[in-house]
């Protein structure tokens, strides 16, 4: 976590270098997008304090202009709320958008607060902000993809790609052990509910249901799902059996990693 967000506040102070070449107030440098995608990838809280930081050093390097690190503040913390929860692409699009409106909204504010009948100067910090958001809902979606698999994090958009119930672990699940798919169908929508009830993460629970008995491919006739009047179990003694039963928890880690399955759902 400590190295994802150097590397973000890193870059952004980078990109605020590159701007002050040649754009004199900085209101394009998309602070808002780093404060986003750590709310994604990490957590909320995470993701204020590094924003907070990164906004402080963009504006020393703009002659320490206390209306832009306002500005820089109220934008992060606008998109960081607007994506508490991202389950397809168009989330992060409309959190950019906040942040895009919390920055027109404050940038009037100050010009009206501070006394500045500088209208040009106004009107271009209004076209620089719209022109930050729209640079945000690029970067973010491009960038986030790379970030997952570097730092080995898995967010609810990636698990929406795993419960894509066509992917080949799933497809051969429904294939070789229907009944045991079933099973796992039905469990990840009461695992689902369950979780929702109590605020926990809904999606990574269903997701989790999905593969948690993907171990049954190697011998699935010996769980009583997916036997056909014959159990196996009748003719084994009980240790063997048992151990038999158990060891579909190993076979599955085995597949999961064979698949190359996200950390959460392998554990």
């Amino acid at each position: 976590n400590l190295y994802l967000v150097c590397l973000v506040v890193c870059v952004t102070v980078l990109l605020g270098r590159l701007v002050s070449f040649f754009e004199p107030t900085g209101y394009i440098v998309p602070t808002a997008a780093g404060a986003i995608l750590l709310a994604i990838l990490l957590n909320a809280r995470i993701a204020v304090m590094a924003t907070f930081l990164s906004a402080l050093l963009v504006s020393i390097q703009f002659g320490y202009d206390w209306q832009l690190l306002v500005t820089m503040c109220v934008m992060s913390v606008a998109g960081v709320l607007g994506v508490y929860r991202v389950r397809r692409r168009s989330d992060m699009t409309g959190a950019a958008i906040k942040a895009m409106l919390a920055g027109l909204i404050v940038t009037v504010a100050l010009t009206l607060a501070t006394g500045s009948l500088d209208i040009g100067l106004g009107v271009r910090r209004i076209m620089l902000v719209v022109l930050n958001g729209m640079a945000c809902m690029f970067i973010i979606p491009g960038v986030l993809s790379p970030l997952e698999r570097l730092f080995r994090i898995t967010t609810d958009i990636q698990l929406l790609e795993y419960s894509d119930l066509n992917n080949e672990l799933l497809s051969r699940i429904a294939i070789d052990i229907p009944a045991t798919y079933s099973h796992s169908l039905m469990l990840g929508q009461l695992a689902e509910a369950a979780a929702d009830s109590i605020g926990a993460n809904g999606l990574l629970a269903r997701v989790c249901a999905y593969y948690h008995d993907v171990g049954k491919l190697r011998r699935p006739e010996y769980f009583s799902e997916n036997q056909h009047g014959y159990n196996v179990h009748t003719d084994l003694p009980p240790r063997l059996s048992a151990r038999a039963i158990a060891s579909h928890v190993a076979a599955g880690v085995e597949a999961a990693e064979e698949y190359d399955l996200p950390a959460p759902i392998r554990d």
